[in-house]
């Protein structure tokens, strides 16, 4: 838990505004992420955003200081995302799109990154969603293990074994690409 937000909520539950600025500023970035994986479009994703914050706004009153915060913002974000999208008559809550950028300009490297971006993410569609959320946090969000945790409602031991169990079956989804 980010220890420097206990004081934070604390006044934003006491409604200093200036407070609950700060802890907007301080999340807006990763809440920003977290919504465009979902929805990939970054007019979607800053509408969420906003309305992530007036709920946690409304809400602040009821959260427990002592918790992690960003597990709250992120399961706000989640619903708002599933409910836009269930809105849009989307059937399917995607993952982001990684794009791994060379640090060269070499046509030739970059084609290659990319190919192994797309079998990365190709790979990762065809995973349980079980497995596809908890990589999507650690390596996309990068959520600690504890946040998690806090996110899933599962013990850290339990998201350290997911995580395991995902990546390997990751690794044999990547390996039948290469046949």
């Amino acid at each position: 838990m980010n220890m420097a937000d206990t004081p934070l909520v604390i006044e934003a539950q006491s409604g200093n505004q200036e407070a609950f600025s700060r802890l907007v500023t301080r999340y807006s970035g990763r809440i920003y992420a977290a919504a465009y994986s979902f929805l990939r479009n970054m007019d979607d994703a800053s509408d969420i955003v906003q309305e992530v914050f007036i709920r946690a706004y409304r809400n602040i009153s009821s959260f427990d200081p002592v918790r992690p915060l960003y597990p709250w913002l992120y399961r706000i974000t989640k619903n708002l995302c599933i409910n836009k999208v269930k809105n849009m008559n989307s059937r399917n809550v995607s993952l982001p799109e990684w794009e791994l950028k060379a640090r060269t300009d070499d046509p030739e490297t970059r084609y290659i990154k990319q190919q192994e971006a797309d079998a990365v993410l190709d790979g990762m569609k065809r995973l349980p969603e079980k497995f596809r959320q908890i990589i999507e946090l650690k390596h996309f969000q990068e959520c600690s293990y504890k946040e998690i945790a806090e996110i899933l409602g599962i013990p850290v031991g339990t998201v350290m074994s997911r995580l395991y169990n995902a990546r390997m079956k990751l690794k044999e989804e990547l390996a039948k690409e290469e046949r």
